[in-house]
């Protein structure tokens, strides 16, 4: 069964190695069903996201029975999301910046470990509910979204944090601690022990991480370029996507990876990238539309397209692959379709 990328963007290697185990464990507690196989590339602080077709559609099958039958526990595992991502954000901001103890460790990662599934939870189920359950239960998963949005963000800028607090102390490059595991984040709490530089930077410079029931395998150098390989499609003009909004828009395709990075994007340029957060806002104004990789009725694109009125198509699967950066492209997002401009 084929790999399909769900998510992508700035995310750090050490994220990727939490919600890994994440995905298959916490799931399958809290949700009654995880992910077997998980995958991240990750390439100098840019990571894609992708699982198995069979296993996200047996997911959100499972998910959105589970809210036919009972609406009220729905609303209820949608405010504990609310609740949680108040208390996490709550805790980030008391340890940011600093080499957390082992005890304030425990205390971020009792809530940080559940926040996984209820986020899972409310953004991938509504893409599977039928018609008549979705409008009536969108609104609340849409509250719950837009409520709980700065989470993963605030999450990077956490870790982020972490590693020059260790930077500082170890005289390591932060860049490079940002590819630390679970695994040597917690020896290092416990003994102050990390693992070689080289190590750190050949994940820094292009690595995946592949789990299977939250067994964790990490390829690097040749491996990892073997296996990336295999993913690769085959060249076309034409990709296809979910319309989250509609509209038409031609102009110059400028491939956002990094929103925090200098980058030539003019009033008209269609703004492609793996998928939105927050940071993205100062490119909306002059986007004439909007494109991505991964994403669903509830993505942060999708939210922000129907608020500005801009056509936008998420889901493509492939567009930052597909299109070049600075080519002309246009997005007729009535038909879901985005093509190069010959």
């Amino acid at each position: 069964m084929e790999w399909i990328t769900r998510w992508a963007g700035s995310y750090t290697f050490i994220s990727c190695s939490y919600w890994g185990p994440q995905y298959y464990f916490v799931l399958k507690k809290l949700l009654g069903i995880g992910f077997e196989h998980t995958l991240f590339i990750h390439k100098k602080g840019t990571v894609s996201f992708l699982v198995k077709q069979d296993e996200l559609d047996a997911l959100g099958n499972f998910l959105s029975k589970k809210v036919q039958k009972n609406k009220k526990e729905t609303l209820a595992f949608l405010k504990k999301l609310k609740n949680n991502a108040d208390l996490l954000m709550k805790k980030m901001q008391e340890l940011e910046g600093k080499i957390m103890t082992q005890k304030e460790y425990a205390s971020f990662m009792k809530l940080f470990s559940r926040h996984l599934a209820y986020h899972v939870f409310m953004k991938k189920t509504v893409d599977y509910l039928p018609q008549k359950t979705l409008k009536e239960m969108l609104p609340a998963f849409t509250d719950a979204r837009v409520y709980s949005e700065p989470v993963y963000s605030k999450t990077e800028y956490f870790f982020r944090a972490f590693a020059r607090a260790i930077e500082k102390k170890e005289h390591i490059s932060a860049e490079l601690l940002t590819c630390l595991t679970q695994m040597e984040i917690e020896e290092y709490l416990g003994s102050g022990k990390l693992p070689k530089q080289s190590d750190l930077q050949s994940r820094y410079e292009f690595s995946i991480l592949f789990f299977e029931k939250g067994n964790q395998k990490l390829l690097t150098k040749e491996d990892a370029n073997t296996f990336a390989q295999m993913l690769q499609q085959t060249p076309i003009d034409e990709i296809r996507g979910k319309s989250a909004h509609p509209g038409f828009a031609r102009g110059r395709c400028r491939i956002i990876s990094d929103p925090h990075a200098k980058v030539d994007f003019q009033y008209g340029d269609i703004l492609v990238t793996g998928m939105t957060r927050p940071e993205f806002t100062v490119f909306y104004d002059k986007a004439a539309a909007i494109v991505t990789d991964v994403g669903g009725l509830l993505c942060h694109a999708a939210i922000i397209a129907m608020e500005m009125g801009k056509p936008c198509i998420v889901g493509t699967q492939s567009a930052t692959k597909v299109f070049k950066d600075g080519e002309m492209i246009e997005v007729d997002a009535d038909k879901g379709i985005v093509r190069k401009v010959k």
